[in-house]
């Protein structure tokens, strides 16, 4: 994992889609995604990346129905003007980044922070590459555990970054470095798993999700997992064809040598780059939070590198970059992608919107904003619903005012049947209440007056809204 300059930091020791966006949803480990056809054997799928050992990666039967995205995890190690745009571009969607470490090289825990950092971690945001940290651990026992948490929680506060600013966990890179020497040599099973426990309490307390780093041999020989919470994330290493580990990892670092265009070293040049397999479940599912996820699936290329959706539980809109965070996956070019939507808090969990992007959206398809509903069986879980009254409890009538349910297309009659008002011709008080685009498209929680109805239509200013289907009721 860490490769270093200076004395006195880590080194390393190697290692023997959605079917229809109606079943979209925000849980704890679950959502929709795609994967082989054949979910019952093991799998191979190829890195995209050049000189990374093997041709092809032997995949794990239960992986099979997952969605794989291609990342890096770096240090200060690749510290001269790494070029995240290019990396994008190369299929890098997320980059796990040391923020603080620990040296191996002495008695007394020594803590120091990544000086590379920071601008590593504002790169990559700037280019949509989606991000997490690590903290290179020389913990002995649970009180340098908990000491290493806190450094590293501490770093990141200081830097304004928080849980709503990270797609992926803080983890606790932890492995041996030294030899003989090192400050970890000797260390039993049972403190080690106390200091991985403890790192990952102090992280999540702080508010951030855990994960703890390490190769085959160290998760099987210091690492009681049965120990380790829930939603702590398991990240392994192996440089092989394939993963023989048994711990329940989400993320494989396949190869440590890996050439990305615009991955530098510290000289300036390409260098070898650490690369990780990142699989997104869908098979496992918890209690639902989320009951709506709204938003254009069809983009423009450059519409694509920053996908907006807006998230309800019930009927209370949920605020972007407070309660959750929206990634891209293979968003970078024309083709199929994903965006990844990821709960903070109490929304915890996360979502995979399959993303249609094309190099020209016009056209009245690509600006329909589609609201999925989310309902699950899983383990005797029932969703909210969007709380809507009976059709016979809603008479519409003129000079009255209604508010919106939900994103409704404005028209220029009352009906499908006519054109789409365009955003441009509303009045400035009118284009506050619509979505960003080319149409106008009113916003959940706007407030209507009625000039006319006609059926299940009504005209406001500057059209026609439809109020209601069967027992859907958008305007009340």
């Amino acid at each position: 994992m860490d490769k270093s300059r200076t004395k006195g930091k880590g080194k390393r020791f190697l290692s023997t889609v959605l079917v229809m966006v109606m079943t979209l949803g925000l849980v704890a480990g679950l959502l929709p995604v795609i994967g082989p056809a054949n979910a019952a054997s093991e799998f191979k799928y190829a890195s995209p990346f050049k000189k990374t050992g093997y041709s092809t990666y032997t995949h794990k039967a239960q992986y099979a129905d997952n969605l794989i995205v291609n990342g890096v995890d770096i240090s200060d190690w690749q510290s001269k003007n790494c070029r995240f745009d290019d990396a994008k571009k190369a299929g890098v969607d997320f980059a796990i980044m040391r923020v603080t470490y620990s040296s191996y090289s002495k008695k007394t825990l020594s803590m120091h922070n990544d000086e590379k950092f920071s601008t590593q971690y504002s790169k990559a945001k700037a280019n949509g590459v989606m991000t997490g940290v690590y903290v290179f651990s020389q913990a002995k026992n649970a009180t340098e555990g908990k000491k290493e948490a806190t450094f590293a929680i501490n770093r990141l506060k200081a830097l304004g970054i928080g849980p709503k600013d990270l797609n992926l966990p803080v983890y606790m890179d932890y492995e041996f470095a030294g030899g003989i020497l090192g400050r970890m040599h000797g260390i039993k099973k049972t403190a080690a798993t106390n200091a991985a426990v403890a790192f990952c309490n102090t992280v999540k307390a702080a508010g951030y999700q855990p994960g703890i780093y390490a190769n085959t041999t160290f998760f099987r020989s210091y690492i009681a997992t049965d120990k380790l919470a829930s939603d702590v994330d398991l990240w392994c290493a192996q440089y092989y064809s394939r993963n023989q580990s048994s711990v329940n990892y989400s993320k494989w670092q396949y190869s440590s040598s890996a050439r990305i265009n615009g991955m530098l070293s510290f000289t300036g040049l390409q260098g070898n780059i650490d690369v990780n397999f990142w699989y997104l479940n869908k098979a496992e599912a918890t209690s639902p939070v989320v009951t709506k996820i709204c938003g254009r699936t069809t983009l423009s290329v450059s519409d694509a590198k920053t996908p907006k959706f807006d998230l309800y539980n019930g009927s209370t809109l949920l605020k972007e970059g407070v309660d959750y965070t929206v990634g891209g996956i293979r968003n970078n070019a024309v083709g199929n992608g994903y965006a990844y939507i990821k709960g903070i808090g109490r929304y915890g969990g996360y979502a995979l919107v399959p993303l249609k992007i094309a190099k020209n959206t016009e056209g009245e398809a690509t600006d329909e904003i589609t609201c999925a509903n989310y309902l699950t069986e899983a383990s005797g879980a029932t969703s909210q619903s969007v709380s809507v009254p009976a059709v016979s409890a809603v008479t519409y009538k003129k000079g009255t005012t209604y508010v919106v349910q939900d994103y409704l297309n404005i028209r220029k009659g009352p009906g499908t049947s006519y054109a789409k008002v365009k955003r441009s011709s509303l009045s400035k008080s009118m284009k506050k209440k619509t979505k960003a685009g080319k149409y106008a498209v009113l916003k959940p929680g706007s407030k209507v007056k009625c000039t006319k109805v006609s059926g299940d239509w009504i005209k406001i200013s500057g059209g026609w809204i439809c109020c209601r289907s069967g027992d859907e009721v958008y305007v009340k």
